[in-house]
């Protein structure tokens, strides 16, 4: 589906913004209105679940499912990290640390309460944890699935479970308790996965939107509007609503979103997400997310004496070599070990079947 790859290159560029807020400190006022850029990690998380169920037609061979997964994410992840241990550190994360290297290259960093090791090397890599778990039970998941689950009851029942838990835990426990439980954990995590999974199923089974994909927009901004005024009566915008009910509040503009760029794809609509320029970038954005910290930290340290104006422009040179460095991953390095792990597999496989 074009559209919803033409959305992820947008889902990755909001969470670029917001880390140029977050450390580029000159000009972070200026950027206010990506404040709740990190909420695009979740979109990614409804949407890999949402496009790993579409795509799916029969019952999950987990073997194959699971090499396919590892073939996707680990090669660009294993080689950001190497690259990361020559980046300086940012505030929020740690440099290269040999004790956290088993905990990172298994994925397995955001389990650990008060984990000294989440934010390792390329910190961004912590949202690759959880996506390893995802992808660990969607095979369970999907053959259930298919089977019992009432994808319109588990839309309803999902979100609202997430904000009793939301509000549950941060009553009861400490903030760092609550920001690896609400935040990080990835079995909480998992809710937003399985809205997608459940949004595909529907969709699968013949329902289509009533709204369209100007109308899915106009709530989302709606909703991200709505985490400004929301703040400005709480806290006088001193900060922001925590990321846990902000992920909240986002979910149904994604869940809308999602769905409206898919209705329109199937319909075959042509629309600005569809165009070959968002495209290819939407196919970028994997590499995009994963490379944009490590050119972060590398003109930090340059930004830190700017002046506001010198800053602008290295936020400009940070977003646009950005762009270009996952490009040349995404052509040098991700595709072509994607394909060759792939082939490796079908290799081996005893069940593969040759056809004249």
């Amino acid at each position: 589906m074009h559209s919803l790859t033409g959305l992820r290159f947008f889902a990755a560029s909001a969470v670029v913004l917001y880390h140029l807020r977050l450390y580029f400190t000159p000009i972070g006022d200026g950027l206010a209105i990506f404040g709740y850029g990190f909420t695009g990690v979740s979109f990614f998380f409804i949407l890999s679940g949402f496009v790993l169920t579409w795509s799916q037609r029969e019952v999950v061979r987990p073997g194959r499912f699971y090499w396919n997964r590892f073939a996707r994410i680990w090669p660009l992840h294993v080689l950001t990290m190497v690259l990361a241990i020559w980046a300086p550190p940012l505030p929020t994360s740690l440099g290269a640390d040999g004790a956290s290297l088993p905990f990172v290259l298994t994925l397995t960093q955001a389990w650990i309460p008060a984990s000294p090791y989440l934010n390792a090397f390329n910190g961004v890599s912590w949202s690759l944890s959880c996506e390893a778990f995802f992808y660990l039970v969607f095979p369970i998941l999907f053959n259930k699935m298919s089977l019992t689950l009432r994808p319109r009851l588990v839309l309803v029942l999902v979100p609202a479970s997430l904000l009793v838990l939301g509000f549950s835990l941060s009553a009861v426990a400490s903030v760092s308790a609550a920001d690896f439980l609400l935040g990080t954990l990835p079995l909480y995590r998992l809710g937003e996965f399985v809205l997608g999974m459940c949004l595909a199923r529907l969709m699968a089974q013949g329902w289509r939107p009533r709204f369209t994909l100007f109308h899915a927009s106009a709530a989302l901004a709606l909703l991200t509007a709505g985490l400004f005024i929301a703040s400005i009566a709480f806290n006088g915008m001193s900060r922001p609503i925590p990321v846990i009910f902000a992920n909240i509040v986002m979910i149904p503009g994604f869940l809308m979103l999602i769905a409206a760029s898919a209705a329109s794809d199937l319909a075959g609509k042509a629309t600005v997400l569809t165009s070959p320029v968002l495209v290819r970038l939407g196919q970028w954005s994997y590499a995009l997310y994963l490379v944009h910290e490590l050119v972060i930290k590398v003109v930090r340290p340059f930004v830190l004496e700017a002046s506001v104006a010198a800053s602008i422009g290295m936020a400009a040179l940070v977003g646009l070599a950005s762009i270009l460095l996952s490009g040349i991953l995404h052509e040098v390095v991700e595709r072509p070990s994607e394909s060759w792990l792939r082939r490796r597999y079908r290799g081996r496989d005893p069940q593969r079947v040759q056809h004249p």
